[in-house]
């Protein structure tokens, strides 16, 4: 998040709430400590700067940083298992009727993502000096097939 440019701890949250959230989930508890051992390690600066009398500390990622994030992105992604409460409670139902409540409650819930996921695709495309656009929008897209296509199987699975 800090490739980007500077951040406060709660900028960088408010950022991920409005990102990656939908594919990945950070709580205040693992980004506040994790910026503070990036930083004993040298791959963020600290600053602290003062508004008025709030004071703020500001991030911002080091030369040691951009390296070791670009090892990571080059290393190969590895295998994860994935938590998904549906598919555990699917894989426990005993009957037809729950699994049918079951396929509607999720139903529901995932064409509203599908919608928020439209609207976020909207702001991106009008974003005309975005210089990640283009790489943004296909991360964006490939979440959209995914809902695309549980929402194909839950209205099959309802029939």
């Amino acid at each position: 998040m800090l490739l980007d440019g500077p951040s406060t701890g709660y900028e960088i949250k408010s950022l991920m709430s409005r990102s990656t959230v939908y594919f990945w989930r950070e709580s205040d508890s693992t980004i506040y400590p994790m910026l503070k051992v990036l930083a004993k390690e040298g791959k963020v600066l600290s600053e602290i700067i003062y508004v008025g009398k709030k004071k703020k500390e500001i991030f911002s990622i080091t030369e040691t940083g951009r390296a070791e994030f670009k090892a990571w992105l080059e290393r190969p992604t590895g295998s994860e298992t994935p938590r998904n409460e549906f598919l555990l409670k699917l894989f426990f139902v005993t009957d037809q009727e729950e699994m049918v409540r079951l396929f509607q409650e999720r139903l529901e819930g995932t064409e509203k993502i599908y919608e928020e996921y439209k609207k976020i695709e909207e702001r991106l495309e009008n974003l005309a000096d975005f210089p990640s656009q283009a790489i943004r929008l296909k991360a964006l897209r490939y979440g959209m097939a995914q809902i695309a296509l549980e929402i194909k199987w839950l209205k099959e699975g309802i029939l």
